[in-house]
């Protein structure tokens, strides 16, 4: 059980007092041995070797008080010193009274009391305890001198033992005055170092990126949980004793090549394709720090901070685009209807054809920056079913062309406006590439587990290996008449859902799944 503080005081303080106690019970055992062991001497005056006994004794019962006193930290640390100093005080010159041989060298003892108090004390009532220490001291020669016992001239030696008490008490003082900074100081490094490292670990469990702490023998030192987590490593480890090789084997043999802070790695794990930076510490044993960096969130940031700048600026100039945009639109249409020239008439076709791209660019762009308004509402295969065949008819694909197979229990929740965005964008571009037959185009609503997944695929050419990654990124077409954004919104416009639209590779055509979950 941990023992109760006291304010303004420290451990060491209390731990100080008992070993100053200790010398006490020590001081106080000595000197009733010697009380017994010369009894029957001339060392004391006639008749005194008992009073000296029974002072001796006392003064060891004192001291086991004491232990029990600072054991229990009641009273305060100030008053148990204070109570030990004057115990010292008064008894060792009860003692003193008792003989004139011992009296100048207990007279010493007293000094290394006042240094004791003044050094366990941290300075307090030092000068005060020599001040009490010398009083004693002259009231007992006083009464040694009225008993006839010691001269007058003997007061000079007296007076150099108090001006002694009052040198030490001083030097004590001053010299624990520095000591108190100096732990004071060491108390307060010791907070703001543990506050730092509290903070050191709650940034390495919360950093996206992965920390490593490698010595250079290849034993780890320190792996954050997100490192564990990249590496895919699933068992404990022990920090000073399990290696590198042993828990991230491809890792070590990377590292093994060169380490150095202008030196990155990469390398493929089941959990994230990482970026591992080398950094060393500079020390003895060769240690130094990964840092795994998990490339597909560096890429989310980096394209996340390019839709920032990009949603600022077209939210700002797509307004203004749209009004000039509908005048040259219809006054291409007034053109066609004035002109009978068939050059004049393709030229015309031409600019409509691009106003109308520009329009769907900027229509585009706006639904994007309204895609947290979320109203969602519940579908299922008829409802879904119906939605489509709608979109079929506004792009004109034959009714044969599309084949709709819809699960009997599908449920989810989704938005709407969203839903009508993302089908029609897939089904837009399912219809341009497919080979426009009769069945060219199918789409389905499964069930699986607690998710609804819908399906749109084609019997076109498909995407390459290449162009797959880089399917969802804005502005990214294969066709020159699109604008790069369908697939793009549609996906962002799934996030938004809580949903996930992905790329299906491995099949005939180009296969798009939309994943909900959630079912109602």
């Amino acid at each position: 059980m941990p023992r109760p503080t006291t304010q303004g005081y420290y451990a060491s303080h209390w731990r100080s007092l008992d070993y100053f106690n200790l010398y006490r019970l020590t001081l106080a055992v000595a000197l009733v041995f010697t009380g017994l062991l010369f009894d029957a001497s001339d060392l004391f005056r006639a008749g005194s070797s008992e009073r000296f006994q029974a002072f001796a004794y006392a003064y060891l019962l004192i001291a086991a008080l004491f232990v029990l006193g600072i054991r229990a930290r009641w009273p305060g640390f100030q008053i148990q010193l204070t109570a030990h100093i004057t115990a010292d005080i008064v008894l060792v010159m009860l003692m003193m009274s008792t003989s004139e041989r011992l009296a100048g060298g207990m007279g010493l003892l007293l000094a290394i009391s006042i240094a004791s108090g003044g050094l366990v004390g941290s300075g307090r009532l030092t000068l005060l305890y020599a001040a009490m220490a010398s009083i004693a001291v002259l009231l007992q020669h006083a009464f040694s001198i009225l008993g006839g016992s010691q001269r007058m001239d003997s007061f000079f030696q007296v007076g150099l033992l108090c001006a002694g008490y009052f040198a030490i008490g001083w030097l004590a003082h001053a010299l624990t005055r520095r000591a108190l900074q100096s732990e004071t100081l060491a108390q307060r490094q010791a907070d703001e170092l543990a506050l730092l490292n509290r903070i050191n670990a709650l940034a390495i469990e919360n950093s996206p990126d992965g920390l490593l702490a490698v010595r250079g023998d290849g034993v780890v030192r320190h792996a954050s949980p997100r490192a564990l987590a990249l590496l895919g490593i699933a068992a404990p480890l022990v920090p000073g004793v399990t290696r590198l090789a042993d828990c991230a084997p491809e890792l070590a043999r990377a590292l093994s090549q060169q380490c150095g802070p202008r030196t990155a790695h990469t390398l493929s794990t089941q959990a994230a394709q990482l970026r591992i930076r080398c950094i060393p510490l500079a020390t003895p044993d060769d240690s130094r720090v990964l840092v795994l960096e998990d490339q597909s969130q560096a890429e989310q940031a980096a394209q996340r901070l390019k839709l920032a700048a990009l949603g600022r600026l077209t939210a700002n100039i797509a307004h203004e685009i749209r009004n000039p945009l509908s005048a040259i639109s219809q006054a291409a249409q007034l053109l066609r209807e004035d002109t009978h020239d068939p050059a004049q008439a393709k030229l015309t076709t031409i600019i409509e054809n691009n106003t109308r791209r520009l329009d769907r660019l900027v229509e585009e762009v706006l639904t994007l920056n309204r895609r947290d308004r979320l109203n969602p509402v519940g579908f299922e295969g008829a409802t879904l079913a119906a939605l489509i065949d709608e979109l079929r008819q506004t792009e004109e694909i034959p009714a044969d062309a599309v084949i709709v197979s819809m699960s009997d229990t599908a449920r989810f929740q989704f938005d709407p406006d969203h839903l009508r965005q993302i089908v029609w964008n897939l089904l837009r571009n399912a219809w341009r590439f497919c080979r426009k037959q009769a069945g060219s185009i199918h789409i389905r609503l499964l069930t699986q587990s607690d998710a609804a997944q819908l399906e749109i695929r084609d019997d076109g050419p498909g995407l390459t290996p290449e162009h797959q990654g880089r399917l969802f990124e804005p502005f990214f077409t294969t066709d020159a008449q699109g604008t790069g954004l369908g697939l793009f919104l549609a996906r962002e416009l799934a996030e938004a859902n809580h949903a996930v639209l992905a790329y299906v590779p491995g099949t005939d055509g180009a296969c798009f799944r939309l994943s909900v979950h959630g079912r109602e």
